[in-house]
């Protein structure tokens, strides 16, 4: 098996090229799945637009989250998942959206590609290194302060990275 990084230089852009021909069922997926399991996300009554607000965003996450991704494959650019999600936390949680949102919104769309995208069987190991490496970003980045140690006991014992390894968090 190859170094990830090798995979992804020489894979990432056909990879992301089966993402994106499949785009629109996936994030279509992942936004229907969104709106079912967190129907009061986003949704601020106070807002004279509600609605027409939580419904654009359970339709433009994915699609932005995709965007990521083909950056990641076809750049060999993992360091914008950090970026952007840096960024973005600063900002979401105002609007009582939680780690755990964020993490399942990742989970759902890898998926999503797995269930409807024609990968190779060669690939499919990388896919799911990449969605440990997203998930694990993810995870450092949102952890509320103060419960590291919480989260250390948790991953040892449940869906975590108890070895410290980019091994693909179970469902």
């Amino acid at each position: 098996m190859q170094v990830f990084e090798t995979w992804l230089e020489a894979g990432g852009p056909r990879v992301a090229a089966i993402l994106d021909a499949h785009r629109e069922v996936i994030c279509d997926t992942v936004a229907m799945r969104m709106s079912t399991a967190f129907p009061s996300l986003c949704l601020d009554p106070a807002r004279f637009d509600a609605i027409a607000f939580q419904q654009e965003m359970f339709q433009n996450t994915p699609r932005r989250f995709h965007r990521l991704m083909q950056v990641v494959l076809r750049l060999q650019a993992m360091v914008v998942i950090e970026r952007e999600y840096r960024w973005g936390w600063t900002i979401i949680p105002r609007y009582g959206v939680a780690r755990h949102h964020v993490i399942s919104h990742a989970r759902w769309y890898f998926d999503a590609a797995r269930s409807v995208a024609p990968f190779r069987s060669s690939d499919v190991p990388y896919l799911d290194d990449l969605e440990g490496r997203v998930l694990h970003t993810i995870d450092q980045i949102t952890v509320v302060p103060g419960s590291a140690a919480k989260r250390h006991e948790l991953n040892s014992h449940s869906n975590g990275y108890s070895n410290g390894h980019h091994e693909r968090m179970p469902r």
